[in-house]
């Protein structure tokens, strides 16, 4: 199993990324990492590897000052969880006509499949951004779903028939949920069997986060027009950038041109949760990251406070909830 690329502009990006059969780690403790870092002609890309048994979890720090077209092509079927974080895009263009394109524009996700890859693969322009690439096995998919890929709907049609799909045919916007979960991969503790055991789950996890989202986009594709997804992607633009000043939702929807009904059942079904949820999710996050900076001397209270919260006991609460442990005990393993 291999994947060739090849660079018209560049020969140091011409090689082969030699894969085992199915993704399978033959060290004896299922894991495997590498780590690699490429400095040239006006490119930089940092690149984390994590292989565990029918997966390949990739981290990929990278800047650009132009953009990059790249010539690939393999030789298995190719099924990818893909997640552009922080950069302005990603684009794979296949050579077949018949096939469906990959746009993955900077803050979405896309679940994509090709029976092979034969194409051009585009990075656009960028500062320096973070993506992150999970490959996955046929045999890993079907032993999750037991044979039956039925909940994957037309994508799973489509794997079942070896023909090229993206499912919900669009990348979708990646959610607060699904950042915390990128986050704990690359911030793992663990090392060995303990951090297997961590990385696959949490995978599974982010599956499971993208196959309910985009379902959910599915049922509701009638209701919601492409205008409408755009004026909702403003009001989440606007929310992630008044997090301390919040709107209210009548205000939301009266910036952004949209009724209130509209704003609220529309904000759910794109962004998998509410408006308050999804600015409670963001601080809460970013309440997790300053507790676990070395360099930070805040108490728990202080941090509360940063974080929107009048009162330290309901942070806490809020906090225990959703990550499963109270924020002192993080501060204290930090």
């Amino acid at each position: 199993m291999r994947i060739v690329f090849k660079s018209e502009d560049f020969a140091e990006l011409c090689h082969v990324r030699e894969y085992a059969e199915g993704f399978e780690v033959t060290d004896s403790k299922g894991i495997r990492e590498t780590k690699t870092e490429m400095t040239h002609g006006g490119m930089y890309s940092c690149i984390h590897r994590i292989y565990c048994p029918g997966m390949v979890f990739s981290m990929i720090e990278g800047a650009l000052d132009k953009d990059l077209v790249q010539i690939l092509e393999s030789d298995f079927p190719y099924l990818q969880m893909h997640f552009e974080l922080s950069t302005t895009g990603c684009l794979y263009y296949p050579d077949a006509q018949f096939e469906i394109d990959t746009v993955i524009y900077g803050g979405s996700h896309s679940l994509l499949f090709y029976p092979a890859l034969k194409g051009k693969l585009h990075y656009l322009k960028k500062p320096l951004s973070y993506s992150v690439e999970i490959e996955l096995s046929l045999d890993f998919l079907r032993r999750l779903f037991h044979d039956d890929l039925e909940v994957l709907k037309e994508f799973g049609t489509n794997i079942e028939k070896n023909r090229p799909a993206i499912m919900g045919n669009r990348s979708f916007p990646i959610t607060p949920a699904m950042k915390r979960l990128l986050a704990e991969v690359r911030d793992c503790p663990y090392t060995g069997s303990l951090k297997k055991l961590f990385v696959e789950a949490k995978v599974v996890e982010l599956l499971t986060l993208q196959i309910s989202q985009i379902n959910a986009s599915e049922t509701g594709k009638k209701a919601l027009k492409k205008p409408d997804i755009d004026k909702l992607n403003e009001a989440r633009d606007l929310v992630v950038n008044n997090l301390h000043k919040p709107f209210s939702i009548e205000e939301l929807a009266r910036t952004v041109g949209i009724n209130r009904t509209k704003l609220q059942e529309g904000f759910r079904e794109v962004f998998g949760t509410t408006v308050f949820g999804y600015i409670s999710d963001i601080r809460l996050e970013d309440a997790r990251q300053r507790i676990l900076r070395e360099d930070n001397n805040a108490t728990i209270a202080e941090i509360a406070a940063i974080s929107g919260y009048k009162n330290p006991q309901h942070f806490t609460a809020a906090f225990k909830k959703k990550f499963g442990h109270l924020p002192k005990d993080l501060k204290q393993n930090a």
